[in-house]
């Protein structure tokens, strides 16, 4: 459409960017008025990664825009003089181009030219900008493009678009994912010798899937960027603000606590098997000792006895100090553990919840009643027979008094099951534990001559915090507003 030169507005002494229609299309009455129309649009476009439009004029057979001038690089030198760009560096840059097409779109204008080339690169904040916005605009009876006219550059056209149809929002986006493809590659998603060729394979080849070409592209964006290149329009993201959240959670790293703190949590839970079956042999050995220790008159199998329980006891403790010691040498105290379980028992809460309800299922009142109602028959029946002993030697009470036990017993015993399985009482029985006394002694005893380091810098954690987390989230999402 025109050529581009760098010039200096005098009035307020900036340096701008002045794109020129070439003077073969000023002559041309349609081209003419199709660069007025559109770029005067694509003035009303106000976006922190949309290149901004200052002034849209004609002086004769002159026909020209003032836009901002980028200090930086197009996306399309930056590929071809360092290589692809790493995966977060691209995802920064698909969300920025995203959200510009999402404003751009829900406004009515369809950019039809979104290329390397035409996203710049700010060197001084690393912001995607789109630019020449909306010059080969089609909207619905705003656009100036001739039936079955195909304008924009062939590498990156939608099958639509290259087919000369209709074009809408999805079409751009289409485009984005070639860019994509190349910006994490390096390379187009079709070779072809010439513009025909290309905008036939456009329409009808499907490209290789992008974790063929680039196998160190995370999967999950991977899979955005093939969407982006269905070529059913249906198939694709229905805006570039989802396209853009798509690609923020394809990249963004998990919120959970540190590491030391998830290692703990996780051993706690390998633990957990082994401490049950510790804990029914302690109490099948401490009494036997205790009673040898009682009854014995030797002074030599008392002591053996006595050894033996404190070893039973001590062990445990010793491990469970060695943990804390360990945690603490990390910089991290009590109030940072129970922090944690909270946090992992809430989450485990809601996903419950979602699953079996908030409060007790039918199945679980239904074997609770028939637990009670089992009870109160066994109870009746021991009743009957204690106040006719006539009747207790018949077969008949005992063994309706042993069914319904029975059946109290197994409905008791399913319905603690199930209650247990919905709210999830070891990790509340886990919180408990390290929030009260004991836990408090431990981590007290744990800390005696050790040094405490320093709580782990956000450089130095290999998770976010929280609060970092939703902090960047919000900044992110507010460039796009």
């Amino acid at each position: 459409m025109g050529v581009v030169f760098l010039a200096r507005e005098l009035r307020l002494e900036r340096r701008v960017a002045i794109k020129l229609l070439l003077p073969a299309k000023a002559v041309d009455p349609i081209a003419r008025e199709r660069f007025l129309v559109e770029a005067r649009t694509a003035a009303q476009l106000t976006h922190p990664n949309i290149v901004p439009i200052f002034a849209v004029d004609e002086l004769s057979d002159v026909v020209f825009f003032a836009m901002a001038y980028i200090e930086g690089q197009t996306l399309g030198q930056r590929v071809r003089e360092r290589g692809p760009l790493p995966p977060k560096e691209a995802a920064r840059l698909l969300r920025d181009v995203g959200w510009a097409l999402a404003h751009a779109h829900e406004r009515g204008v369809v950019h039809r030219d979104v290329k390397p080339d035409n996203i710049l690169l700010d060197a001084a904040t690393g912001r995607a900008l789109v630019s020449d916005f909306g010059i080969a605009r089609v909207g619905a009876g705003g656009g100036m493009t001739g039936p079955r006219e195909v304008v924009g550059t062939a590498e990156f056209m939608s099958p639509e678009q290259a087919s000369g149809l209709g074009v809408d929002a999805r079409s751009d986006l289409y485009s984005l994912g070639v860019v994509g493809y190349y910006a994490l590659s390096g390379q187009l998603p079709f070779a072809a010798g010439d513009s025909y060729e290309m905008m036939a394979r456009h329409i009808a080849v499907p490209p290789r899937p992008l974790a063929s070409v680039a196998p160190g592209v995370p999967r999950r964006l991977a899979r955005i960027i093939d969407r982006c290149l269905l070529k059913e329009p249906a198939a694709r993201f229905t805006s570039g603000a989802h396209l853009a959240d798509a690609v923020r959670l394809a990249v963004a790293v998990p919120v959970g606590p540190p590491i030391a703190l998830r290692a703990f949590l996780v051993e706690s839970r390998h633990l957990s098997a082994p401490a049950l079956v510790y804990g029914a042999l302690l109490g099948l050995a401490v009494p036997l000792l205790v009673m040898q220790l009682v009854t014995s008159a030797d002074l030599g199998p008392r002591l053996v006895a006595a050894g033996f329980i404190i070893w039973l006891f001590a062990l445990p403790s010793v491990l469970m100090l060695v943990r804390v010691r360990r945690l603490c040498a990390a910089g991290f105290d009590r109030d940072d553990l129970t922090d944690a379980l909270s946090a992992e028992l809430a989450r485990h809460r809601e996903e419950l919840a979602f699953l079996y309800g908030d409060g007790p299922s039918r199945l679980e009142r239904l074997l609770r009643r028939l637990a009670y109602a089992g009870v109160c028959i066994a109870a009746t029946a021991v009743a009957t027979g204690l106040r006719a002993p006539g009747l207790a030697s018949s077969s008949v009470p005992l063994a309706a008094c042993g069914i319904a036990a029975g059946v109290a017993l197994l409905a008791a015993v399913m319905a603690r099951a199930r209650t247990e399985h919905r709210t999830d009482p070891k990790r509340e029985r886990r919180l408990r534990f390290w929030g009260g006394p004991l836990g408090g002694w431990l981590f007290r005893f744990a800390g005696l001559g050790l040094a405490r380091a320093p709580a782990p810098t956000a450089a130095q954690a290999d998770r976010p915090s929280p609060d970092m987390v939703v902090g960047a989230v919000a900044e992110e999402d507010g460039k796009g507003r």
